[in-house]
């Protein structure tokens, strides 16, 4: 007997839940676009509150660096915060935009509550340890003296924050694998001008130093989290949350987990990269660390086309690999890549003549700014290989493959420059150079087997012998 669909498989479509325009044929770079551009422009709102809080950070004392760097120094355990959230928001995304391309109804009435029990287990999971093992984790992560105090102090109120990301994640998660980007753009800006304005009120007028730093990020990400939730409740997605228990579904967490957990994974791996990078930065120079903090907020300017790009991928690429159109598939990588590839050597040539006149606003310190010129000059081209592995991580997610996303991540960074960077360092006597090259070979060399994999991948899609997995 052949399987009857239920009547909500059934029911007319609804406006809300009809394709996107150009979804499934129609010009690829006008989807890519209508896509990417909400990302991208609360991506640069959200590195307007980076420069911004870090400008304010630094107010506090220009003299003493230990304020930049302190608060620079929490970034990987946030960067490892960060990845758990997005491992949730990836995985979710994947799944939503296959089971839209499926036309699978009972995955898709499943996810939001599936995966709001995965957010808020990992929020529980990470928040109280955190509390409690707080200065071993920046003793680990190298915070010394003045490092310690602060960083220990910016870390304890950002908490709070990180609770509200992950609980966020598996509706920013549904949005993006929706499609409805404009949402995650106006969350992101919202959180943005809101920490913008709370900032020099927590840090000056309330005299709470790094401590109104955190506190400002966590107000400000309430304010983005309540954005998001009346989204839902005014029913404007195709993907419901009925807010019952009897909706969690364990076979819809493994299916989010299958993705999502390599994709933190990698991510963490990352996290621990930047870790070893730190600790061989401050052994070089406690202000070269300042400068590497700095460099690694500002190097968004130039990452933020990728990741835009990136995150348009996973929809565009998971909709139509759901639906069997694996030819279209192929065309929306190439075209994504190329245009990847020519916003980010636009953005590094920005940098590369800019870096003179931003670092001084940073810091007073002659140093500080002559390390993160040089290192900005030195690395920032460089990128466009990054392009090639992190999109190539988007098209693997998107179909469905973790594995290959989880290690081509973890070359770049872990395996291929970390190695890389001791070699330089320590064998060759190449001090802080030999830091910067490590990065180089990193993103060389994994843009290499990242090309390689994804042509592989889809030559096979489009002979027959490979599909996106099901949802």
């Amino acid at each position: 007997m052949a399987d009857r669909r239920s009547e909500e498989d059934t029911a007319p479509t609804t406006p809300r839940q009809r394709p996107l325009p150009d979804m499934f044929e129609g010009p690829v770079l006008r989807l890519l676009a209508r896509l990417a551009s909400p990302i991208f422009f609360g991506m640069l709102f959200q590195l307007l509150y980076n420069i911004t809080d870090t400008i304010w950070v630094s107010r506090i004392d220009l003299a003493d660096p230990s304020y930049v760097g302190g608060t620079g120094i929490v970034f990987p355990f946030l960067f490892m915060a960060i990845a758990l959230s997005q491992g949730i928001v990836v995985g979710t995304s994947s799944l939503v935009a296959r089971g839209i391309g499926e036309e699978n109804r009972k995955v898709l009435d499943k996810t939001a509550e599936s995966g709001l029990a995965v957010g808020v287990g990992v929020a529980v999971a990470i928040a109280i340890p955190t509390y409690i093992f707080a200065g071993d984790i920046l003793l680990l992560l190298g915070a010394q003296g003045d490092y310690l105090v602060h960083g220990l102090e910016y870390l304890r109120f950002i908490v709070p924050a990180g609770i509200l990301l992950f609980v966020s994640s598996t509706f920013m998660g549904i949005l993006q694998g929706e499609g409805m980007m404009k949402y995650v753009m106006i969350a992101m800006i919202i959180g943005t001008a809101g920490n913008i304005i709370l900032d020099p009120i927590f840090i000056f007028t309330l005299k709470l130093g790094v401590r109104g730093a955190a506190l400002a990020t966590t107000m400000a990400q309430g304010l983005a989290v309540s954005f998001i939730l009346s989204v839902f409740i005014r029913r404007k997605t195709q993907v419901q949350v009925h807010w019952r228990l009897a909706d969690i579904d364990g076979g819809t967490i493994r299916k989010i987990l299958a993705v999502g957990l390599p994709q933190s994974a990698g991510m963490i791996l990352m996290a621990l990269s930047f870790l070893f990078f730190n600790r061989v930065v401050v052994a070089i120079d406690p202000l070269a660390l300042t400068a590497f903090a700095l460099c690694g907020r500002l190097d968004q300017a130039v990452l933020m086309p990728i990741f835009a790009i990136g995150a348009a991928l996973i929809t565009m690429i998971g909709q139509n690999a759901g639906r069997g159109n694996f030819e279209r598939v192929r065309e929306i990588w190439w075209k994504s890549l190329l245009t990847a590839m020519g916003l980010v050597v636009l953005a590094a040539a920005a940098m590369f003549a800019l870096a003179p006149r931003i670092y001084p606003f940073f810091s007073d310190i002659d140093q500080v700014v002559r390390y993160a010129v040089l290192q900005t000059r030195v690395v920032e081209f460089t990128f466009v290989f990054a392009v090639i592995g992190i999109l190539s991580r988007s098209f693997f997610q998107a179909i469905g493959y973790p594995l290959p996303a989880l290690l081509i991540t973890t070359s770049r960074l872990l395996l291929l420059a970390v190695p890389a960077m001791i070699l330089y360092v320590y064998v060759f006597d190449l001090k802080i150079y030999g830091v910067w090259l490590g990065i180089i070979t990193g993103n060389v060399l994994a843009a290499g087997m990242s090309a390689l994999w994804t042509s592989v991948t889809l030559r096979r899609m489009q002979k027959g012998t490979l599909r996106a997995a099901k949802t």
